[in-house]
């Protein structure tokens, strides 16, 4: 009751008071959540780009189903009905943030299109290639910088789990790396005061233990069709257009791809000498 009275002096006086106040949001952050949650009336249309590598690109492992790019523009086009936004998912798989950052890739990915929003996933290979956390931190920095002179909202996600019984080396390595990594990420994010979408914190809470890995991984390093879903849905909750019910968040049936099914294949194909 005394600390309710003391925070109600301290507003009155026009001190602030962190008990009585939430956390703040973002300036980007609220502006996007503004934007898609009026569905864009009276405001020109958006262009939203996802910058990565192969998890971003959707590359062989969603095995045909939708990467969470494309979830993206279901949500955003079709059922909040923005219609005459663009989504565009420019990710190639194998990049380091060293190719984020290449003046001919940037401007062919990036800025011809004069983005709005630009949605960044990107570290996975920079573990094993660059094998340098402080290279990778200034890289992520100057990405964040250049994406803001030109005008648009960069979104920092952190990188979704890595099969933690992985026997294969080259994923060992980015297994260990994975935490710090993430860390810089947040670092970041925090830094500039960007849009966190923090995919590792979500993904340790709903597959903490390599069995439940299996169900959002089509691969060992790559989400599958259900991890690409789940991140997409980690972006939706973000932006404050999450929806259980909707067609967006839900898989078609329950026949999806998953790790297990994976190793399976992979088995069959070797015993068949393909």
């Amino acid at each position: 009751m005394m600390k309710k009275l003391f925070c109600s002096f301290l507003l009155v006086s026009g001190v602030f008071c962190s008990a009585a106040e939430p956390a703040a949001v973002p300036p980007e952050l609220a502006r996007i959540r503004s934007y898609l949650q009026t569905k864009a009336r009276g405001q020109a249309p958006w262009t939203w780009i996802f910058y990565g590598d192969s998890i971003t690109h959707g590359a062989k492992h969603t095995h045909g189903w939708r990467s969470f790019p494309e979830i993206f523009a279901e949500r955003l086009r079709y059922e909040l009905g923005i219609r005459l936004n663009t989504v565009i998912n420019s990710g190639i798989s194998g990049n380091t943030t060293a190719n984020l950052l290449d003046g001919t890739q940037y401007y062919h990915r990036i800025k011809k299109f004069y983005p709005s929003v630009v949605i960044i996933m990107i570290g996975t290979n920079d573990i094993v290639r660059i094998k340098d956390i402080n290279v990778y931190r200034k890289n992520l920095e100057t990405l964040v910088e250049k994406i803001r002179k030109d005008k648009a909202y960069p979104v920092l996600m952190t990188l979704p789990g890595i099969w933690k019984n992985t026997k294969r080396r080259d994923y060992i390595a980015r297994l260990k790396g994975l935490d710090a990594y993430n860390a810089v990420i947040r670092e970041t994010a925090k830094k500039y005061n960007t849009v966190l979408v923090d995919n590792a914190s979500r993904w340790e809470k709903i597959a903490p233990t390599a069995d439940k890995q299996k169900k959002f991984l089509g691969e060992e390093l790559h989400p599958g069709p259900m991890g690409h879903l789940e991140i997409a849905r980690e972006i939706f909750r973000v932006f404050g257009i999450d929806d259980p019910a909707a067609v967006s968040s839900n898989p078609v049936g329950r026949e999806y791809m998953d790790l297990d099914l994976y190793h399976k294949t992979q088995q069959k194909k070797k015993a068949a000498g393909k």
